[in-house]
């Protein structure tokens, strides 16, 4: 029995991803980071369910969405949580913004890995918060963390905080539990927050696993200055529901974190999402497994057809997310100039990668949680551009 729906069209002008086509109907859009899977048919049960109800009204989060929740950190990523070191917040932006304000100053520096999803340095300077932007290297087709010159930066900038995003957005990288112990050693050496985004750690290949930095393999010491920022809208594509988790296991950090939650009532959360979530979180294993074999297919497929045809294009290997990152440097045009081509010759939107940093130009971000003919498709569309330009 196959679970998952990739039949599905969201072509509405309202669709953040979609809504392109209004303007140019043979563009196909392979950007924004949610699937054209369906949703979860045991999931929109739940919600229709809430509906027959016939009120919306005002409700407490159960007992059972957080036992959920930790249930499933426990079982899958090996994070021992109880109820009391859990927020509520609407999404992993908003619980960013919330930690920024309340754990950092004015004018506090934040060590962020590039390249880099795009609201971070939005979030960051809109906080009045200093945007330090850390380089990764490429090494064997991969990125990787200079840890020398990490610790350089950690020194000179006297940054306060550290963001880790795994796996990583957009390269795709999964840190390793050895590169993860190192950033809590020079984290903790300085006082330093880690602040871990987590939000893509539930897409996971047979050929590799996420660590989270509140594992309990972490240990305690290494856990001591970290929060932890995590949703279900990634892998059971809820980013509509608007629901998401800020851990800690830091008494003194989680004391000043509720009492500000408190204040802002930010646990006032979507009840929508909060029968999403917990769903999800209850139901989604099996769903989800076939989901992520399916996605693994697709990463593999599209790998490999781009290495064969197209070379000129060289994929970075995801080992985590439903995200590809393409170095296109091989054709020399401007991010501008590239980011048109594509449009104009392939027919084909992608997410441009300078909107990721410095070290995103020359890159495209192309999302590959579609079903397995949009993503023939969207090949093709890029063998077209390349042949285009090469006849040109």
């Amino acid at each position: 029995m196959h679970l998952i729906d990739t039949n599905v069209n969201r072509t509405n002008p309202n669709d953040v991803k979609w809504g392109v086509t209004k303007d140019d109907p043979d563009l196909l859009p392979m950007t924004v980071a949610d699937m054209d899977i369906a949703t979860p048919a045991f999931i929109r049960d739940a919600m229709q369910n809430l509906i027959n109800q016939k009120v919306l009204g005002y409700v407490i989060p159960s007992t059972t969405l957080y036992d959920a929740f930790i249930h499933w950190q426990k079982v899958y990523h090996g994070v021992s949580l109880t109820r009391e070191q859990l927020i509520l917040i609407p999404s992993v932006a908003v619980g960013l913004s919330f930690v920024l304000r309340y754990l950092t100053d004015v004018g506090d520096g934040v060590i962020v890995m590039s390249p880099y999803y795009p609201p971070y340095q939005t979030l960051i300077k809109s906080n009045q918060r200093q945007f330090i932007d850390f380089p990764l290297i490429q090494r064997d087709g991969q990125y990787v963390i200079d840890f020398k010159r990490l610790e350089q930066r950690m020194d000179t900038s006297k940054a306060k905080a550290i963001l880790v995003c795994n796996p990583h957005n957009p390269g795709g990288r999964v840190w390793t539990n050895t590169e993860l112990q190192r950033i809590h050693e020079l984290a903790n050496e300085r006082g330093m927050l880690v602040i871990a985004d987590e939000i893509h750690d539930d897409t996971v290949y047979s050929d590799n696993q996420p660590v989270s930095m509140l594992s309990d393999l972490m240990g305690e010491d290494a856990a001591s200055q970290t929060v932890l920022l995590k949703s279900a809208t990634k892998a059971f594509n809820l980013a509509g529901v608007k629901t998401a988790f800020l851990a800690t296991k830091n008494t003194q950090i989680l004391g000043k974190l509720k009492q500000a939650a408190t204040a802002e009532a930010i646990e006032e959360v979507n009840t929508f999402g909060l029968v999403a979530t917990r769903t999800a979180y209850e139901q989604g294993e099996s769903w989800l497994k076939e989901v992520n074999a399916y996605l693994e297919g697709n990463r593999d497929f599209a790998y490999q057809y781009l290495r064969e045809h197209i070379p000129m294009i060289r994929p970075m290997y995801p080992e985590g997310t439903y995200l590809m990152w393409l170095d296109f440097m091989a054709y020399g045009f401007s991010d501008q100039e590239l980011d048109a081509k594509l449009r104009s010759l392939g027919h084909i939107a992608l997410n441009p990668g300078i909107d990721y940093g410095k070290a995103g130009s020359g890159f495209m971000r192309l999302n590959f949680a579609v079903d397995r003919n949009v993503l023939k498709d969207a090949l093709h569309r890029l063998e077209s551009f390349d042949k285009a330009v090469k006849a040109n």
